[in-house]
């Protein structure tokens, strides 16, 4: 099956591209790299997939692109892509949103109803419901799909603007939608302005933890994988028209999350709180009773065993960060260096390489390898990863000041 995923090089698109491959299906990913976070981890994101035959990178812009190139002989889309984040969706930065999430929703929507899709599946969010999830006398509720929603920010009215359009185009043109709404997505390769990512790295960076408001918050936290579980399912179940919770069956306060997650890294947190966000809800509990109808599914992965998941994952990540921080801090003078010399040598192996390159490339031309063909799918990505990994090497090999000194 040909899918097409909108958002692949994010969080839920890159687990997402990787199932969708291995199930043997054809995917083509959009992605325009948004600046909202380092373009170097979507680019990790990806790595694994780059130079699969049935995968597809087209790094472009949702709101802007032609779309006929990417849904030709598609019969599925994923939309994932969108403007995240609660806080910052306050103020000027609305405009993203508007654009975003609710007009390059529309604009997909409209250039998919002539396709005969199988399937439109739309990543919303619990932040479509607000607080309508608090009973008088602060009790907390579960939130059903039948309840009505009153989003809290200006990034869940916009989330509930795109479900109404997907549901516009399900009863006007009988396109096959579905608005999938994930409560707090969490795992390895989170965002990094996402909790436990933040307290993560906090812990491996020995600061205090820095919490908004007083922490008793309650999310439903939801495993990535549980998450790239519904989707898949969504592809095929007759699920047309609906919109349906997607919770990962572990509710608890943001505190209890903390305590669970010093466990689980043996480290006791200092911790800092600061004002309550606007927009911030009080608890999001999803009622999963209609996913378990329609899909048969109940979550698989446990918050503990998911945490220690994202808490392995998150020393790696912070590590490799250290790592190419390190590689940085060696570019600097170096006393009793000769710095023209290590410069030529440089050149002259920079001038060396590039010789062989193109020779290997006149020589692929003649006679172009597998590989070959598969690389020249995604040579943007592939060449900057190989300059990465070059200058790595070549820094590396540079005395630093701390190997002079010892010496």
């Amino acid at each position: 099956m040909k899918i097409l995923v909108t958002g692949c090089a994010g969080f839920i698109g890159s687990h997402l591209t990787a199932r969708l491959l291995k199930e043997g299906h054809e995917v083509i990913g959009v992605d325009n790299f948004d600046i909202y976070y380092s373009r170097s981890q979507k680019e990790k994101n990806l790595m694994p997939m780059l130079l699969h035959p049935k995968f597809k990178l087209e790094e472009d812009n949702l709101a802007t692109m032609a779309f006929v190139k990417v849904l030709k002989g598609t019969e599925v889309v994923i939309h994932l892509a969108g403007q995240p984040g609660v806080r910052g969706s306050w103020g000027a930065s609305f405009n993203r949103y508007l654009t975003n999430n609710i007009q390059v929703t529309q604009r997909l929507l409209e250039e998919s109803k002539g396709n005969k899709l199988k399937r439109f599946i739309y990543a919303s969010s619990s932040s479509v419901y607000g607080d309508v999830g608090i009973a008088e006398g602060g009790e907390t509720q579960v939130l059903s799909e039948e309840m009505k929603v009153q989003p809290k920010s200006p990034y869940g009215v916009t989330k509930l603007a795109a479900e109404h359009l997907c549901q516009l185009y399900n009863v006007e043109y009988k396109m096959p939608t579905v608005c999938l709404r994930f409560f707090s997505v969490y795992g390895p390769g989170q965002r990094p302005d996402m909790a436990f990512h933040r307290f993560c790295q906090s812990i491996l960076r020995e600061a205090a933890l820095s919490i908004y408001g007083d922490g008793k918050q309650v999310r439903d936290f939801t495993y990535v994988d549980d998450v790239v579980d519904v989707i898949h399912a969504a592809i095929t179940a007759d699920v047309a028209g609906q919109v349906v919770n997607v919770g990962g069956g572990s509710p608890c306060t943001l505190l209890e999350a903390v305590t669970l997650l010093e466990e689980i890294s043996g480290t006791t947190c200092a911790k800092t709180f600061l004002d309550r966000q606007k927009g911030d809800v009080i608890s999001t509990r999803a009622d999963t009773t209609k996913l378990e109808k329609l899909f048969g599914f109940k979550p698989k992965v446990s918050l503990r065993e998911g945490l220690s998941r994202e808490w392995e994952w998150m020393k790696k990540f912070v590590q490799s960060e250290d790592d190419e921080t390190a590689i940085k801090a060696n570019v600097q003078p170096i006393i009793g260096v000769d710095h023209e010399a290590i410069a030529q040598v440089k050149a002259d192996e920079k001038e060396s390489k590039k010789v062989a390159k193109k020779a290997k490339s006149q020589a692929a031309k003649k006679e172009p390898s597998a590989d070959a063909s598969m690389a020249s799918a995604q040579p943007n990505l592939v060449a900057r990863h190989e300059a990465s990994q070059q200058a790595q090497a070549e820094l590396s090999a540079a005395p630093s000041e701390s190997t002079e000194s010892n010496g």
